[in-house]
């Protein structure tokens, strides 16, 4: 298993775009390629972090990039981001989470 971490500032006038088609995108992930779920987190200074599991880096790869029905989502965010950094890829050295939900 992997983790991905995304990091970006968004147009505070289009918050509500941007959630919108991050869970769209966020439901094709797990629906079609893998994809173990995320959470999306807004910090106090603007910048937003999502987190994302996946069952291996090759399910991970193999999602990027493809064009599909969910394309009008990546356009929704897009719009709203004014800077991104560079996804990171993390791989689990100890856990110790618990099963809980927000």
């Amino acid at each position: 298993m992997i983790t991905v971490l995304f990091r970006w500032e968004i147009n505070p006038a289009h918050e509500k775009v941007f959630k919108e088609g991050w869970t769209e995108l966020v439901q094709r992930n797990i629906e079609k390629y893998g994809a173990l779920g995320s959470r999306l987190h807004k910090t106090k200074d603007n910048q937003w972090v999502s987190y994302s599991q996946w069952v291996s880096e090759e399910h991970y790869l193999k999602a990027q990039g493809l064009e599909d029905k969910h394309e009008g989502a990546r356009v929704k965010m897009l719009t709203a981001i004014i800077s991104s950094a560079q996804p990171l890829v993390l791989v689990p050295v100890l856990d110790h989470l618990i099963g809980t939900k927000i």
